[in-house]
C-alpha cells in the first residue's frame, strides 16, 4: 500500500480495519468500534504484548513500514492509539520517499 495516495483519514481506518481488525482476528470488535485516540493497550482496546508484535509486524506486510532498530519507548508511543500509529505510518513513508530522491536507492 502506498500511504501517500491516501489522506490521513483514509490511513486511519486502513490501520483500524487492516492492522487491528483483521489482522488481530478480532471477532467482537469492528473498526468503527475502535476510536481514533482509545488507548490499543491496557485500558480502551486491551491489546496485550502478542498482538503488540503482530501489529508491529503488519506494519510492514500493510505498509511496508519497518520497526527494527527503534527503541522500544518511541515504538510503545508511537503504538499508543489509532492516531500515533497513522502519524508514525506517514512520517515513515515520508522519509522512505525522502532517501530514495536524495540517493535513488531506498
Amino acid at each position: 500500500m502506498n500511504g501517500h495516495l491516501i489522506s490521513f483519514e483514509d490511513m486511519k481506518q486502513t490501520v483500524k480495519e487492516k492492522l487491528i481488525v483483521e489482522r488481530l482476528e478480532l471477532e467482537d470488535v469492528t473498526a468503527a468500534d475502535i476510536g481514533d485516540e482509545m488507548p490499543l493497550f491496557g485500558e480502551g482496546l486491551g491489546l496485550d504484548s502478542v498482538e503488540a508484535f503482530e501489529v508491529m509486524v503488519g506494519l510492514e506486510a500493510v505498509f511496508g513500514v519497518m520497526v527494527e532498530g527503534i527503541p522500544a519507548e518511541r515504538l510503545r508511543e508511537h503504538l499508543t492509539n489509532v492516531t500515533s500509529i497513522a502519524r508514525f505510518v506517514e512520517a515513515s513513508l515520508r522519509e522512505q520517499a525522502d532517501r530514495l530522491a536524495e540517493t535513488g536507492h531506498p
